[in-house]
């Protein structure tokens, strides 16, 4: 590699590692943002933590916002519990409720599973916020939980689609600028560790997102994404302005 391209390398390498750090930073964000206002909503309501409740992550707006919960019997006799469902319709405080009863034999499972439009969002559209609560059935307690919905105004495509797209993007885009800005030699070891880091944060929080919906994770993992970046944008920053300058030979 001679040395009039290495410049040009670690340019696109840079380029496309932030190309692709925008689109995790956007992805982690949306999330975290819908789970951290759901987390508020309907936050009085007693019970414990209901763990089963899902909701999708990301719809568009035409898709339906689902939102699910796995509930089983444990004990050695039928009990008969209900779900109340509560959907924040255009505004936190504007609340539709649906009340579902049901019975379950010894050892018995059931999914039941709650609908609702996108026209349904709160802030402008922008999140659906959905809620349950499952009453006790001694000595089963009550449980409660909510969660919220990212809805993205981008036609032609699904809710799955852009976290498939969106994850992919920002993992080729930030791997691909790693590996390039490392060929060219042109960082010293902290700098590719600290691409390396960004890459992983984005990793374990989109994982947790949407393996567990673990929207805390999200956010603690895009913050650290963008400590990180201003660390690095300093580090280059002072490697390129702040250093003294050697004396001219002559």
């Amino acid at each position: 590699m001679n040395a009039t391209s290495r410049p040009s390398l670690s340019r696109g390498g840079t380029l496309l590692f932030l190309i692709g750090f925008v689109a995790g930073a956007w992805l982690l964000g949306g999330i975290a943002w819908a789970g951290l206002e759901a987390s508020l909503f309907d936050a009085g309501v007693a019970g414990e933590h209901l763990s089963s409740l899902r909701c999708s992550l990301v719809i568009t707006p035409d898709e339906s916002a689902r939102a699910w919960i796995r509930l089983s019997n444990p004990l050695d006799r039928p009990i008969q519990q209900f779900v109340r469902w509560r959907l924040a319709r255009r505004h936190i405080l504007l609340v539709d409720e649906e009340k579902v009863s049901f019975s379950l034999e010894p050892a018995e499972k059931l999914i039941l599973q709650h609908c609702c439009e996108p026209s349904a969002g709160v802030y402008g559209g922008r999140f659906v916020m959905i809620s349950a609560y499952v009453s006790s059935a001694y000595p089963i307690p009550a449980r409660a939980g909510s969660c919220g919905v990212w809805v993205v105004h981008i036609p032609r495509l699904k809710g799955v689609h852009i976290l498939i797209l969106g994850s992919l993007l920002a993992v080729a885009g930030m791997g691909a600028g790693w590996r390039l800005r490392g060929r060219t030699q042109a960082s010293d070891n902290s700098s590719e560790g600290a691409l390396a880091l960004m890459l992983a944060f984005f990793i374990i929080g989109m994982g947790s997102a949407w393996l567990f919906r673990w929207w805390v994770v999200a956010g603690l993992a895009e913050l650290l994404m963008l400590l990180t970046l201003a660390v690095w944008l300093f580090q280059r920053i002072d490697q390129r302005w702040l250093q003294v300058k050697p004396p001219i030979e002559k």
